[in-house]
């Protein structure tokens, strides 16, 4: 089968790209011929395909050049069509797999793909089909005041980027492809890697009939529990309010004997400002920050590691750090929020607390701190459930099935 990926970006940057690569190589792997169409960038992965990505639109410019491309990129893109029009005719795909393209790409693509008559699949991984805010989360809580169609609020409380502009062009975006029903009715399947995602997308407006949910999937191990000499608890991961980073240093400052490291890069100056601000005025100093870390060296961090946190406050889809520590046999204390409590079992594979509550949050990471065995065998369930349920042989039984029916029809 011939199978083109699209996304909009061709380099590590989040949980989509993370799938976005590791559905390439397992399809890859199993014999298909898969092609990619994405956006130009120095930081890319290299592949022979670029000659088809659409030019770079950096979105930290404010230059009238850069504003005439971004709002190109947004409703219509002439390029983004060109190009995808002779990748398709080059590469002739049975099916298109889009994981994200707003903002970067643009939905001309869809009329361009559909024209061809080829079935095109969307894997969901944030709330942009139903909001202008990709993550409802603004203002420090959980925002769904736009839903349904009051895409205006989000401009009102700029709850984009606690930005104007970026809120009006997103709120813009939102009515937009509404009103031409770009997704919904040029989409044959939407794929949900959890029941919360797929449950948000009906509830504001779409076919149940057209989702399908999947989960996502990590290669297991059989690597035996190991701690390295330097305990530690790890986050890893984008650092930003959502994620829950404000309440990892309040949770760190209750722990002084407890040693935190995160690894990731701060989503932006604003957020980073504030997290060292925060660190410096309240003196925390048992939390280290690591900058960005990937292959190998994250695998080590956390396989040393004593466990994971994921404290996050929005609604998180179904996140690959949970999966990745699951994978390496650490158990995890994470929120009860979102796609979350689909994977973390509670009290068989990790420890659930509700969302933003501090005091939780510090009693379940002393009960793993303070007890190793109990950790230890929570991290075993972890890594005997990933190596069952969200391995790459039974994601690839059941992506295989889903573009089989599609081209069936």
């Amino acid at each position: 089968m011939k199978i083109l990926l699209i996304n909009s970006h061709h380099k590590i940057n989040g949980g989509a790209e993370r799938y976005y690569f590791d559905l390439s190589q397992l399809l890859t792997s199993k014999g298909h011929k898969v092609a990619y169409f994405s956006m130009l960038d120095n930081e890319n992965i290299k592949t022979r395909w670029k000659k088809y990505f659409v030019s770079k639109v950096d979105f930290t410019n404010n230059d009238l050049i850069s504003f005439v491309k971004k709002i190109s990129r947004i409703f219509y893109s002439l390029e983004a069509k060109r190009k995808i029009g002779k990748l398709l005719d080059a590469f002739k795909p049975d099916i298109v797999h889009i994981q994200n393209i707003y903002y970067y790409i643009s939905p001309s693509i869809l009329s361009e793909i559909k024209k061809r008559g080829i079935p095109i699949v969307q894997t969901v991984h944030d709330y942009q089909l139903i909001s202008p805010n990709v993550t409802l989360f603004s203002n420090g809580k959980i925002n769904e005041e736009t839903k349904i169609r009051k895409y205006y609020k989000a401009f009102i409380g700029k709850s984009v980027k606690g930005a104007r502009g970026a809120s009006f062009m997103a709120t813009l975006l939102s009515y937009f492809q509404d009103a031409f029903n770009l997704h919904k009715k040029n989409i044959d399947l939407f794929i949900a890697p959890s029941n919360f995602m797929k449950s948000k997308l009906v509830e504001y407006g779409f076919n149940r009939k057209k989702i399908v949910k999947l989960d996502n999937f990590v290669e297991g191990t059989k690597i035996k529990y190991k701690t390295s000499a330097d305990k530690y608890i790890l986050y890893f991961g984008r650092i930003n309010e959502a994620k829950g980073i404000l309440l990892l240093l309040d949770a760190a400052q209750q722990l002084p004997g407890i040693k935190f490291k995160v690894a990731g890069n701060f989503e932006d100056e604003n957020i980073k400002g504030k997290v060292l601000e925060k660190v410096r005025k309240e003196k925390i100093k048992n939390v280290k920050f690591l900058g960005f870390v990937t292959g190998y060296s994250l695998t080590r961090l956390v396989r040393n590691c004593y466990f994971c946190i994921v404290p996050s406050l929005w609604y998180e889809n179904q996140p690959y750090s949970i999966l990745e520590s699951f994978a390496q046999g650490k158990t995890v204390v994470a929120s009860r929020i979102g796609g979350i409590p689909e994977i973390v079992r509670d009290g068989k594979d990790g420890l659930l607390f509700e969302p933003g509550n501090v005091n939780q949050f510090v009693r379940k990471i002393k009960k793993l701190w303070d007890n190793p065995v109990l950790a230890r065998n929570l991290g075993q369930n972890a890594r005997k459930l990933v190596n069952e349920k969200y391995n790459p042989g039974v994601h690839y039984q059941k992506i295989m099935a889903i573009y089989k029916k599609i081209l069936a029809k």
